[in-house]
């Protein structure tokens, strides 16, 4: 092969070596940053202990976000919600990941925090889709209590708690694994999403029928 020709072809396999580099960089950096942002908006939600708590941080995801980060919506028994959604979609167009997000809802009562709910699903197929859903209700009295729902199990999984729980099964309850939006072929089952959604089931508080929430 002469030298003229390998110098026509070795500026266009340079350029598209350049390119692929810098999409590469591109979409590491751009994993990382959606990921760093529902680690974040977890971590918001972990925050939130009351009504001033609350409205702090929807006034900071606005400032950080834009105004209309935060969905909001009335519904039939007087709740307000504000629900705010980060996701991957991008990425997992290029099936390099699957299809995952994070959503995190505040709910008000007359002015006043009503519950919090977090939940992350991850999968392409309604059929494939694992996902945990977690609540917090701050307007149930008597003993603290958590009850985590099996029915879906492996694959999916619903967390109910009241906010006067111990912190540290409260932390243990809200540790989302954010690994979900950028690991290869995403998260398989709850205990992927939520590693400790399981054994939370075994330290279940016992709570008098009447302070059941109304959901």
């Amino acid at each position: 092969m002469s030298s003229r020709l390998i110098g026509k072809w070795m500026l266009p396999l340079l350029i598209a070596g350049g390119v692929g580099v810098l999409l590469s960089v591109w979409l590491v950096a751009y994993a990382g940053h959606i990921r760093s942002s529902a680690l974040a908006l977890t971590e918001s939600a972990t925050r939130i202990r009351s009504t001033e708590d609350a409205e702090r941080e929807i006034a900071y995801w606005r400032s950080r976000a834009g105004e209309h980060f935060w969905q909001e919506s009335d519904h039939p028994g007087g709740d307000h919600n504000y629900d705010a959604q980060i996701e991957n979609l991008l990425i997992s167009r290029l099936r390099i990941v699957e299809p995952t997000e994070v959503t995190v809802g505040v709910t008000m009562r007359g002015g006043k925090l009503r519950c919090i709910t977090l939940v992350m699903t991850t999968g392409r197929k309604p059929s494939t889709t694992s996902s945990v859903w977690i609540q917090e209700w701050f307007d149930v009295g008597g003993a603290g209590f958590i009850r985590v729902n099996e029915k879906g199990k492996p694959w999916r999984a619903i967390v109910d708690l009241t906010s006067d729980l111990p912190d540290a099964q409260r932390q243990k309850a809200f540790a989302l694994n954010t690994r979900c939006f950028v690991q290869l072929g995403g998260c398989s089952s709850a205990a992927e999403i939520l590693p400790t959604v399981w054994q939370l089931a075994t330290t279940v508080s016992t709570i008098n029928s009447k302070s059941q929430p109304n959901l």
